[in-house]
């Protein structure tokens, strides 16, 4: 019987060696519905993918049921120490959560600055292109984009405050809020108010 690996890696046509297997989005969050995909990071064991990069995001399987993001180690290590969230979070899993781990990934040096930096980067250039699809009329793009933000900003302050994430579920009720606003009356307007605060407080000014 295949393990739960190697159905991910065999439904995902991953035939390199692989170091860890992460679930996240939804799943993690606790806001998945019987619909939702089954998404995962995982690493694989060379320092380059096949293909000579470093990542390849949006991989599938062929019901799409199974969604992947693929990184080579040293890609995950350089995420990892450019405080990209999506890796970070991988780092704070409950460890019975966690599909594969054969390798200590870790924060390599702990630079709360540069975090903040990076972290307020990440969410300026989000708001700013989901802004610009609310005005286009993309509005459930635009819905997703302001809550990925403002989800990022939450998960920054808890890395201030703890240099590790402790609540995954901590935006969920602000992500139900947004998804109950029908997508004609979604307003990303309406949320600055929010980001700014979050913002002040991860900046600690």
């Amino acid at each position: 019987m295949e393990t739960k690996a190697e159905e991910i890696l065999k439904a995902l046509k991953i035939e390199e060696d692989v170091l860890a297997i992460f679930p996240y989005g939804s799943r993690v969050y606790g806001t998945a519905t019987e619909s939702s995909d089954h998404d995962y990071i995982i690493v694989t064991k060379g320092a380059f993918l096949k293909g000579g990069g470093f990542r390849q995001n949006a991989i599938s399987s062929s019901d799409w049921k199974i969604q992947g993001v693929l990184f080579s180690r040293s890609g995950f290590i350089d995420a990892i120490n450019n405080y990209e969230m999506g890796p970070l979070e991988c780092l704070f899993l409950d460890p019975s959560h966690i599909v594969l781990s054969k390798w200590p990934f870790k924060i390599q040096k702990w630079d709360e600055k540069e975090m903040i930096n990076k972290v307020i980067q990440k969410v300026s250039a989000s708001w700013h292109i989901a802004s610009e699809q609310s005005k286009g009329g993309w509005k459930d793009r635009a819905k997703k984009g302001i809550f990925h933000a403002l989800r990022i900003l939450m998960f920054g302050i808890q890395l201030k405050e703890n240099q590790k994430i402790v609540d995954f579920t901590e935006a969920n009720e602000l992500k139900a809020e947004i998804d109950r606003l029908p997508d004609d009356m979604f307003d990303d307007r309406v949320y600055l108010s929010l980001r700014d605060e979050l913002m002040t407080k991860l900046r600690g000014k």
